[in-house]
């Protein structure tokens, strides 16, 4: 909630500033032909095509690498579902009473891991982070340690199985899978890069109503698409950032691990 509040905050901070530097800068505009004339206006598209196409290309990679990074975390949501699935087909090769009993800890593993992500999580303004669950998050390292204690458990070097390299690679797999979404969670571009979209953007608002003065009259209507898209793009690159907790959503791949929670016997 309090990332929804604050990213919609910001969108509309922009679109009023945007639509009162777009009203200032035709008054500047047009005190600038009254003093210099109409010819003195000649020269400055130069400059403001420079910067609208640098406000352009930051715009666009911003967005790009936005797409980017949520395909990748919807790519490791299927990744540790695979790599589950591949782990508790594996346990099933090792002798005796181990295999029953490290796939019903694997079972409760993968459980908390839905549940973790299913938990109510708010969001830090400060650090930019998503605050997950800390008693889950304890919970889970228990399930991992008492998962991965009592595999190496099943596998002494007395009596070493074949299958134990397998069981293990997969259980590390999974582990390492849960790291990098983890990872993936936190991973969004400086802090800089949003204050330039913000200050460029009302930069180019200055400009446009600066250009706006050689037109004979206002018009409302551009005005006010010009800040809208500007402050709809600034939303939605901010909002593919965190698609946990705003309106774009990243739970529908969620479904792969329930899914192969269900799938498991």
């Amino acid at each position: 909630m309090i990332f929804m509040l604050f990213s919609a905050a910001v969108a509309a901070a922009f679109f009023v500033g945007s639509l009162i530097l777009l009203h200032w800068g035709r008054h500047l505009g047009l005190w600038h032909l009254k003093q210099e004339g109409t010819s003195s206006m000649a020269g400055l598209s130069t400059v403001e095509g420079a910067v609208f196409g640098l406000m352009g290309l930051l715009l666009a990679f911003t967005v790009s690498g936005a797409l980017q990074r949520f395909d990748d975390r919807r790519q490791l949501v299927i990744q540790e579902a695979n790599a589950v699935s591949t782990a508790y087909d594996r346990l099933q090769m090792l002798e005796g009473e181990a295999a029953p009993s490290l796939q019903t800890k694997l079972k409760d593993y993968l459980r908390a891991r839905i549940e973790l992500y299913r938990m109510p999580h708010d969001f830090t303004l400060w650090q930019g982070e998503e605050l997950f669950s800390r008693d889950q998050q304890t919970k889970l390292l228990e399930l991992k340690a008492d998962l991965w204690d009592t595999a190496v458990a099943a596998c002494p070097r007395a009596s070493f199985q074949p299958a134990c390299s397998l069981v293990l690679t997969a259980l590390s797999n999974v582990f390492e899978v849960a790291q990098l979404r983890a990872g993936a969670a936190e991973k969004h571009p400086p802090q800089i890069i949003y204050f330039m979209l913000f200050g460029l953007g009302l930069g180019c608002s200055l400009l446009a109503g600066f250009g706006m003065a050689a037109a004979a009259s206002r018009s409302l209507i551009h005005m006010v698409t010009f800040a809208s898209a500007l402050a709809i793009a600034l939303y939605i690159v901010t909002d593919m950032e965190y698609p946990r907790l705003g309106l774009i959503h990243i739970e529908a791949f969620d479904h792969f691990l329930a899914d192969a929670y269900e799938q498991m016997r």
